[in-house]
C-alpha cells in the first residue's frame, strides 16, 4: 500500500472505532513511539505512543463528538500526498436535536515511516475556539473537547 492508501485505511478503521470503541484495531497503523500533536487553542497537546494517543482521542470524542446526534466529516479539496506524508483540510459538522449546528474546520497531517504513522497532527484555526465558545453560550450546553 502507498502512503495515501494506508492513511485511507486508517481513516476508515478510525470511523469504525468511533462507532464501536474498539481501539485495538488502530494499533496496526501506529509506530510504538508515534506522536499525536494538536495545534491551536486550549486543545493543544502532544501525546506519545499509541496508548496515550488513543486515550486522548477517546477523551475528546467522548467530550465532543459523541455528545451530538449526528457527525459528518467532509474532506477538503486540497489533499496532498507524497511517499511519506498525507495532508488535507476537513470540516466536521455536528448536529444536536433542537440546537443550531456546529461546524469545526481543521487540517490533518500524517507522516508515515515503513507504512505506519510516526506523526499525526491536527491543526485548528484560532477562530474555531471563538466559534465553539459562542455555540456553547448560545445553546447553554457545555462540552469538553480536550485530549488531556
Amino acid at each position: 500500500m502507498n502512503t495515501l492508501e494506508q492513511f485511507i485505511a486508517y481513516a476508515s478503521d478510525f470511523e469504525k472505532t468511533f462507532a464501536d470503541d474498539n481501539w485495538s484495531r488502530l494499533h496496526q497503523y501506529f509506530h510504538s513511539d508515534a506522536i499525536y500533536e494538536v495545534c491551536g487553542g486550549s486543545m493543544a497537546c502532544k501525546l506519545q505512543g499509541p496508548d496515550a494517543i488513543f486515550a486522548g482521542i477517546k477523551k475528546s470524542l467522548d467530550g465532543l463528538d459523541r455528545r451530538f446526534t449526528n457527525r459528518k466529516i467532509q474532506p477538503g479539496n486540497d489533499l496532498k500526498s507524497d511517499e511519506n506524508t498525507v495532508s488535507l483540510s476537513w470540516t466536521a459538522s455536528y448536529e444536536l436535536d433542537g440546537q443550531p449546528p456546529f461546524v469545526l474546520a481543521g487540517r490533518s497531517e500524517a507522516r508515515l515511516h515503513d507504512g505506519k504513522i510516526s506523526l499525526l497532527r491536527d491543526s485548528y484555526d484560532p477562530q474555531v475556539e471563538k466559534d465553539f465558545s459562542a455555540w456553547m453560550e448560545t445553546t447553554g450546553i457545555q462540552l469538553e473537547p480536550g485530549y488531556v
